[in-house]
């Protein structure tokens, strides 16, 4: 992948769309929590028009860095973007404003919130739309066949994984903890099985041995940019090839739960634990009653009968633990996120 894809320059000519994409792009990692952004335009929305003639696209998305870079591209192409739809699911675990919505609101452009968009007289808002396209990126809720007919020709899900390889709602941490040498993300048509519509496009890069899931996921957005143009583009003119996902030679996983780390493994595994959780769902241990969430780790050096498990209290931020292969410093912090502690009935991220 070329540097510079992770490194996007504004192509907004709106002040405001300028410092938020410049604010997203140079995080050195990619939440999938919502984004605790504060900054509301100083004034109207001041770059070009967006196009009114081509596919008519609705965007469904939760405000994390994920989906934000995803609605920020389509703003960019200029789409015919007539909705953006937001959903409250998230806000009761994660209470913050809904940058998607300011985004549209900047725009000028209509804002559908829902707590079910499977609910009939949300379909029936949808459906006076008329899209042609659905995108959805980071969006929390399962959809019904009444839901997904809406749209004319698609309604898009961008999944960050090798689809059929780790369906379900967290693949980026199940790519990591698995240990794979190749991530991908992938454009597929939605229906109503989770993250089982035949696929449009596929991009793969390789996993590095220090990829958390907050880079990953930032490498992987960089490359579903295009791809996404692509598809529209291809969408467009009808010249759609799909691929069916062949589900038996792929895998599903479920939500992560908090995970308690167990001194006796093997360092590999703890690391790739760490490296999974982290920035959104860091493992924990229990040290003198309390957790403590890990969020980096490096080895000391080889274990020489230290029992597994915290070795003291430790200093300059740093707790020695034995695991069960080696010595190793713990960098921990007193809270954890919130991301899928409580999630609600259906839920899925993204």
């Amino acid at each position: 992948m070329r540097a510079g894809a992770l490194h996007r320059r504004p192509a907004f000519d709106d002040p405001w769309l300028d410092d938020l994409s410049a604010s997203i792009w140079s995080k050195p990692e990619f939440s999938m929590v919502p984004i605790d952004l504060e900054a509301v335009p100083g004034g109207p929305y001041a770059g070009p028009r967006l196009d009114e003639q081509g596919l008519r696209v609705v965007f469904c998305g939760i405000p994390s860095d994920y989906g934000t870079a995803f609605l920020l591209y389509l703003i960019e192409r200029r789409v015919n973007l007539v909705a953006a739809v937001c959903s409250t699911r998230w806000q009761r675990t994660h209470p913050k404003p809904d940058l998607v919505a300011r985004i549209a609101g900047h725009l000028g452009r209509p804002v559908e919130v829902t707590a079910n968009a499977n609910a009939e007289p949300f379909v029936r808002s949808l459906r006076a739309y008329r899209p042609d396209v659905v995108v959805m990126a980071s969006f929390d809720q399962i959809l019904s066949a009444d839901t997904l007919a809406v749209p004319t020709r698609a309604w898009l899900n961008i999944h960050p994984s090798l689809l059929p390889r780790h369906r379900g709602p967290e693949p980026i941490y199940w790519t990591i903890v698995n240990g794979d040498a190749e991530a991908g993300i992938t454009i597929h048509q939605t229906v109503p099985r989770i993250d089982a519509g035949p696929i449009l496009a596929q991009r793969r890069l390789p996993v590095s041995d220090d990829d958390n899931a907050g880079t990953l996921s930032k490498r992987l957005v960089a490359e579903g940019l295009p791809a996404l143009g692509e598809t529209l583009a291809r969408l467009d003119v009808g010249d759609v090839q799909v691929v069916p996902p062949d589900l038996e030679r792929g895998s599903y996983e479920p939500p992560v739960r908090q995970t308690e780390l167990d001194w006796d493994q093997p360092l590999e595994h703890i690391d790739r634990l760490v490296r999974a959780g982290h920035p959104d769902q860091p493992p924990y241990f229990t040290y003198r009653g309390r957790r403590r969430y890990v969020y980096a780790m490096r080895r000391v050096g080889p274990r020489s009968g230290e029992r597994p498990g915290v070795l003291g209290p430790g200093r300059d931020g740093e707790m020695p633990a034995a695991v069960r292969d080696a010595v190793v410093a713990v960098r921990w912090q007193p809270v954890g996120h919130t991301h899928a502690v409580r999630p609600l009935a259906k839920q899925q991220f993204p």
